[in-house]
């Protein structure tokens, strides 16, 4: 992987990839099949390429990979019997995992599109790569795949690239942008900073300055303070509500007034609390209530992908949210806090030389509550910037040991440029599983005997 940013290359590649596929699709494409990731991003970017095909008059198929299993078997239902070239597969947010990838598409026809942006595997030689394979991944020239660039970012940039008009849908890859980079819009860089920029510049989506409470942000005071989960404030944040009334009525605040509508004097209080800031934040004027803000969208997004994703894909054609979804999202959020809470507090850690293992299994922590409390309490700085977060439990599903994975960008520094996906990397060779992930974030899941040796040995695989 290129040390410094090549951006030159990226975007030869990409337009490579761009020429390929407009091409084919004139005279020889009579089936896309789209595979994307099932998060905020993910959807994101399945929408931009579905609308990409729609203005192309080209019919699809989509397909949801959840890295729950192999490639190999994932695309075994998939993949058509008889091999032809008139067919072409576009992967969006998913598809570094190429060590199992590879050998797939080596023996196909077809042509695949690869759009991603997690890390790809070091031992992977890019010179091996078959003629019907187009690997477009901002990573392999330099850039961070979070902080630079989202997967719906590339997307758009590809769909754009094809058809500019395209751009009046990037109010959905703001939502993508939102979800992945975990930051306030002004702390927004490169590529991620640019596409937002030009969305704004077409008037698609609006940006605004003020408190950033990122969970609640269209609700009241007392529940944004309550259920803020970027950033986590101490002594707010999965409190009960009697407690932050209290100490609003102190400040001389309305706890029931809306967080958007505070006065000068009312944000000049709350901007001494600890952790709040000022910082700009995204509203899409043509929907309402919570799926006005970016943010609170994507998390909407991202719970609800782990629950009925059926309902994730619906919702974003939607302008108000569902009674089904609010519950649900109220409750998530609520839960997200209290348990970023009980790991400051209640759980218990095993730590060592550069990690730290915190079993959230048996009831602690709900399974589908672990990637992003494992996220969100690396981001707020929760733990020993220096250890690398392994946050999980057996799922009672598949009895093997699910592992959400963080580390800070302090700890990548540090260890030599060491970050998430080659520890992750490291463990699939020695002990198996399945996952991947960026610098800063991934998953994978273990059997339960790999996990044994996994915390026995741990130091030895950074």
């Amino acid at each position: 992987m290129a040390k410094k940013p090549d951006r030159t290359a990226f975007l030869r590649d990409l337009e490579g990839a761009v020429e390929h596929f407009t091409d084919n699709s004139k005279s020889n494409y009579n089936n896309i099949v789209l595979i994307s990731h099932n998060d905020a991003d993910g959807i994101s970017s399945l929408q931009l390429i579905q609308n990409l095909l729609y203005k192309m008059k080209l019919s699809n198929d989509y397909f949801i990979y959840n890295r729950s299993v192999s490639w190999e078997h994932f695309l075994h239902g998939i993949l058509p019997k008889r091999q032809t070239n008139k067919t072409a597969l576009i992967f969006t947010d998913v598809g570094s995992n190429l060590s199992d990838l590879l050998p797939i598409i080596k023996n196909r026809e077809e042509h695949f599109y690869i759009l991603d942006h997690h890390e790809v595997d070091n031992a992977i030689d890019f010179n091996d790569f078959p003629n019907n394979l187009h690997f477009i991944n901002p990573t392999v020239y330099g850039f961070d795949g979070l902080a630079d660039i989202a997967g719906s970012t590339l997307t758009h940039m590809f769909a754009t690239s094809i058809d500019p008009s395209l751009i009046k849908y990037g109010w959905l890859t703001v939502i993508g942008i939102a979800g992945d980079s975990l930051r306030s819009m002004d702390k927004l860089q490169s590529f991620n900073k640019e596409t937002y920029q030009e969305i704004l510049d077409e008037e698609i989506v609006e940006d605004r300055k003020g408190l950033i409470l990122f969970g609640s942000m269209h609700d009241t005071v007392k529940n944004s303070l309550k259920n803020s989960i970027l950033p986590f404030i101490p002594g707010f944040s999965g409190e009960s509500d009697l407690h932050i009334k209290t100490q609003l009525s102190t400040m001389h605040i309305d706890a029931n007034k809306k967080l958007i509508d505070i006065n000068e004097n009312e944000i000049q209080s709350l901007l001494k609390l600890p952790k709040i800031n000022l910082g700009n934040y995204c509203i899409l004027p043509f929907k309402s209530g919570m799926l006005r803000f970016t943010f609170e969208h994507s998390l909407l997004l991202n719970i609800l992908s782990f629950k009925n994703i059926s309902a994730a894909i619906s919702i974003m054609a939607q302008k108000s949210i569902t009674r089904y979804a609010k519950t649900i999202y109220k409750d998530y959020v609520s839960d997200l806090a209290i348990n970023m809470k009980k790991l400051s507090q209640d759980l218990s850690k095993n730590e060592t030389k550069n990690a730290i293992f915190i079993d959230a299994g048996n009831g602690k922590i709900a399974p589908s509550n672990w990637s992003d409390t494992a996220s969100f309490s690396m981001v707020n700085g929760l733990f020993d910037q220096n250890k690398m977060l392994f946050l999980g439990g057996l799922e009672k599903k598949t009895r093997m040991i699910k592992l959400s994975v963080r580390c800070s960008r302090k700890f990548i520094k540090t260890h030599k440029n060491c970050g998430v996906n080659n520890v992750i990397t490291n463990i699939k060779q020695k002990l198996g599983g399945n996952g991947g992930g960026h610098k800063l974030a991934g998953g994978i899941r273990l059997s339960q005997a790999s996990f044994k040796l996994l915390k026995q040995n741990i130091d030895n695989y950074f």
